[in-house]
C-alpha cells in the first residue's frame, strides 16, 4: 500500500511538469486580446526597462502564443527577453513574454505587439537622463559665458538651474524665447558635468525632469589666497597690510561681517580696513596670532557674483602674552571678603567689562578702573587668579595673574542685627543700570518674622527701576524671599518663593528703603547665604 502511494505522487509531479509546456486546451480557447504591464511605460535616454505581456481569452485567462514586434517608434529598441521564464529542461513557460525596452532618444513614442491575431500598442515616453548636451565651450576663463542647448525634445524652463559637479552653481544670465538655450557664467573651481534642474519635454510639459550633461566644463582654480603681507611678524599693535593677488578682489561687506576676517586659535583682529580697490586689507592682529588668514568674500574681479571663505597661503605670528603682574590685597581673604587686585604690568590696563575668575571659576567682580580690579571670591574658593579682559595693545585676553592663587576661607561670618527688620544689615542697592551688588552672610536664621527661622535685610534704593534680587546658598534646604515696604511685613510680597536654588525674582522699585526677608521654609539652615542686587537695563523701546 505505500509502494502504491509513492507511485501516485511521481505521476502526479511528472503531470506536472508536462503542464508547464502549454496547456492542452489552449487550442479551444479564442484569444480576446493583449495585456501588458506596464501599460505606459516611462524610460530615461539610456536605460532599459521591461514590459510584460500576455495573449488572453475572454474569461481573462492566459494563452500561449508567438508574439511579434512591430512598429518600433523613435527614441527605443524593442527586444524579446527569451531567458524570460526558461525552465531548467530548456522550455519556456509561453503564457507571458518580456520584453526590454531601451530608449535612445527623448520621444514620445510607442511600439506594437501582435500575437494569435491581436495586437496592442505600448505607449512609451522616453525622458532625459544623462545625455549629451551642446556646451558652447568646455574650459571656459573666469568671466566667460557657455552656452547650454537642450537635446532635442528638451525644453529649459524659467525655473531652471545650473549647477557643476564642482564649484558653485552657475549664474544663469539668459534663458532663448524658444527655451532651448541657456546662456551661463560658471563660477570658479568648476570641474565636472554639468545638471539642470526643472526641465521638461516637449510632447508633454507637465513632466519635469533634471538632466545631466556627458560633457565635462572646467573652469580656473580659485581655492587659496596667495597673498603678500607688509610683515609676517609685527609686533604688538602694529598694522598689517595684506594685499591680494592681481585680478583678485574682496566684497568688503563680506569682510566686515562677523568671523569675515579671522586668524584661527586667535582673537579676532581689530581695525580692519579694506581698500579703496577692494585689492588690499588693513589690519592689527591680536596677540599670541599664530596662524593663516581666514577671508570671507574672496573673488576673481571679473566674478564679484561668486564670493568665497578662503586662507592665505602665508602665516601672521604675533608675540606671545601668556599672563600678567599684579598684586592683590590678600590671597587668603575671609569667606565673603573683597578682595583688590592692582595691574603693575607696563602698558596693560583692564577692560570696564573685565571679570575675575579663580580656579577657573567665576568670583563676584564689584569694581573696575584701568589698573585695579575689585571681586568677591565664592567662600571656600580656591586655584590661580585670572582676568578675562586684559587689554593689551587694545586686545581684551583672558590672562591669569602670575603667580597669584587665592584660598578663599569657607566659614562667613554672621553680619550683626538680621534678626529683625529694623536692625537688618544694609545692602545699597546700585544707582547705575547694569551694575550689580553682593554680600555673604552667615545663614544663622535668628529672626521670626514668618517663622521660626528668618533673617532680614535692609534694602536702599536711590534710583527708581527694576532690580533683580537674587539669593543663593551652600546646601540643600530650601530659602524663600520676601519683600516689604513696611517694617513688621504686613505687606509682604514672596517674589522669590520656589524649591530653586538661587532664587531670583525681578521688582520694580521706587526711591526708599525696603525689607528683605530670608524664609527658611525647609531643610537645614546653610552655612551661609549670598544676596545679589541688579540694576537692570530698560529692553530697547
Amino acid at each position: 500500500m505505500k509502494r502504491l502511494l509513492r507511485g501516485s505522487v511521481v505521476l502526479a509531479v511528472a503531470v506536472g511538469f508536462l503542464s508547464c509546456s502549454g496547456d492542452p486546451t489552449d487550442s479551444f480557447r479564442e484569444p480576446s486580446g493583449i495585456v501588458a504591464s506596464p501599460t505606459v511605460l516611462f524610460v530615461n535616454v539610456g536605460e532599459t526597462k521591461q514590459v510584460v505581456a500576455s495573449l488572453q481569452d475572454d474569461q481573462g485567462s492566459q494563452i500561449a502564443g508567438d508574439f511579434e514586434i512591430s512598429a518600433v517608434g523613435s527614441g527605443l529598441t524593442v527586444t524579446q527577453d527569451t531567458a524570460f521564464q526558461h525552465t531548467t529542461a530548456g522550455l519556456v513557460i509561453p503564457n507571458q513574454v518580456r520584453f526590454n525596452v531601451t530608449g535612445t532618444a527623448v520621444a514620445n513614442s510607442s511600439f506594437t505587439l501582435s500575437a494569435g491575431g491581436q495586437s496592442r500598442v505600448v505607449p512609451v515616453r522616453v525622458t532625459p537622463a544623462t545625455l549629451p548636451i551642446g556646451i558652447s565651450n568646455l574650459t571656459p576663463a573666469w568671466g566667460d559665458t557657455i552656452t547650454l542647448t537642450a537635446p532635442a525634445g528638451v525644453l529649459f524652463t524659467a525655473e531652471s538651474e545650473v549647477s557643476f559637479a564642482a564649484g558653485p552653481a552657475g549664474d544663469i544670465v539668459s534663458l532663448s524665447p524658444d527655451r532651448t538655450q541657456l546662456v551661463v557664467v560658471p563660477g570658479p573651481n568648476t570641474a565636472g558635468v554639468v545638471t539642470i534642474t526643472n526641465t521638461t519635454v516637449a510632447f508633454d510639459e507637465t513632466l519635469i525632469f533634471t538632466i545631466t550633461s556627458s560633457e565635462t566644463v572646467t573652469s580656473p582654480t580659485l581655492t587659496v589666497v596667495e597673498a603678500t603681507f607688509s610683515n609676517q611678524t609685527p609686533a604688538l599693535g602694529e598694522t598689517v597690510t595684506l594685499t591680494l593677488p592681481a585680478g583678485i578682489k574682496v566684497i568688503p561687506e563680506l569682510v566686515a561681517a562677523e568671523g569675515g576676517f579671522a586668524l584661527e586659535g586667535a582673537v579676532a583682529p581689530r581695525d580692519v580696513v579694506v581698500a579703496a580697490d577692494s585689492g588690499s586689507i588693513s589690519f592689527v592682529p591680536a596677540p599670541n596670532s599664530d596662524s593663516v588668514v581666514t577671508i570671507n568674500g574672496v573673488v576673481p574681479a571679473v566674478l564679484p557674483q561668486f564670493p568665497q571663505l578662503l586662507q592665505t597661503t602665508g602665516k601672521v605670528t604675533t608675540p606671545a602674552v601668556i599672563g600678567f603682574a599684579g598684586t592683590p590685597t590678600s590671597v587668603t581673604p575671609a569667606g565673603g571678603e573683597a578682595v583688590t587686585l592692582t595691574l603693575t604690568t607696563p602698558t596693560f590696563t583692564f577692560d570696564p567689562a573685565a571679570a575675575v575668575t579663580i580656579g577657573g571659576g567665576p568670583a563676584f567682580t564689584s569694581a573696575v578702573t584701568a589698573t585695579t580690579i575689585s571681586f568677591i571670591p565664592v567662600p571656600g574658593a580656591a586655584g590661580q587668579l585670572a582676568v578675562d579682559g586684559v587689554l593689551v595693545a587694545g586686545f581684551p585676553l583672558l590672562l591669569p595673574a602670575d603667580g597669584v592663587t587665592i584660598t578663599a576661607g569657607a566659614t562667613v561670618a554672621a553680619r550683626p542685627g538680621s534678626a529683625a527688620t529694623t536692625t537688618g544689615p544694609i545692602i545699597t542697592a546700585p544707582a547705575a543700570e547694569g551694575a550689580s551688588t553682593l554680600i555673604y552672610d552667615a545663614g544663622s536664621f535668628p529672626g521670626v518674622i514668618f517663622g521660626p527661622a528668618d533673617q532680614a535685610y535692609r534694602l536702599v534704593v536711590a534710583t527708581a527701576g527694576d532690580y533683580t534680587v537674587t539669593t543663593g546658598w551652600n546646601n540643600t534646604a530650601d530659602v524663600d524671599v520676601a519683600i516689604c515696604a513696611v517694617s513688621d511685613c504686613s505687606d509682604a510680597a514672596f517674589f522669590a518663593a520656589t524649591a530653586a536654588n538661587p532664587e531670583a525674582g525681578t521688582l520694580t522699585l521706587t526711591p526708599g528703603t525696603y525689607f528683605l526677608v530670608l524664609n527658611l521654609f525647609a531643610g537645614e539652615a546653610p552655612p551661609w547665604v549670598s544676596i545679589q542686587v541688579t540694576h537692570e537695563v530698560p529692553a530697547a523701546p
